[in-house]
């Protein structure tokens, strides 16, 4: 593989949003009660079953709607959403008190990647392209100055994100604009 090659492929930023500690420990607990209520109405085994089942269900929730956020050659993701590096305009990291007022005074149109569970972080990032439904993306992030500087840094000229590894892509879900 070509040192360039390389750099198009290797993400320059990357992160999963996952719930907090005790998101996970609010889905285990809420299973047990639903276990607990069924064993002490029916059958002990049933209960547990139930359980396990209950927060085999949960956790995998959890995991299944954790964004991850990455910023690969070309192209930011977001969610299923994709934006090519050509269309970010200015890029700016929000601590806790500009993202709420942002969530509460900003524009409806915006495309919104928020985790309140996982971080009150986020970056705000405008769009340059005229057609693009979406003012601005408001992404969240446990690293929002890395983010920006992902993005501050040259892009290669292709938009085209390449192969996503390990996801399918949904159809109309994958295109180079916000859905």
């Amino acid at each position: 593989m070509t040192e360039d090659a390389a750099h198009i492929t290797a993400a320059q930023f990357r992160e999963r949003l996952w719930p907090s500690w005790w998101v996970w420990l609010v889905a285990v607990a809420m299973a047990a009660v639903l276990g607990t209520a069924y064993g002490a109405a029916y059958d002990p085994l049933l209960g547990w079953a139930i359980f396990a089942a209950a927060a085999l269900i949960g956790l995998a929730f959890l995991v299944v709607t954790s964004p991850v956020i990455e910023v690969r050659g070309a192209v930011l993701r977001a969610g299923v959403a994709r934006l090519p590096r050509v269309n970010v305009g200015s890029v700016r990291a929000l601590d806790s008190e500009e993202l709420t007022r942002l969530r509460r005074t900003g524009d409806a149109r915006a495309y919104v990647v928020l985790r309140a569970w996982s971080t009150s972080r986020a970056v705000r990032i405008d769009v340059r392209d005229e057609e693009d439904p979406h003012p601005y993306w408001l992404v969240s992030t446990r690293r929002p100055e890395a983010l920006a500087s992902a993005l501050a840094d040259p892009a290669p000229q292709s938009t085209d994100p390449g192969p996503d590894p390990g996801e399918a892509r949904s159809p109309g879900l994958g295109s180079d604009r916000a859905q």
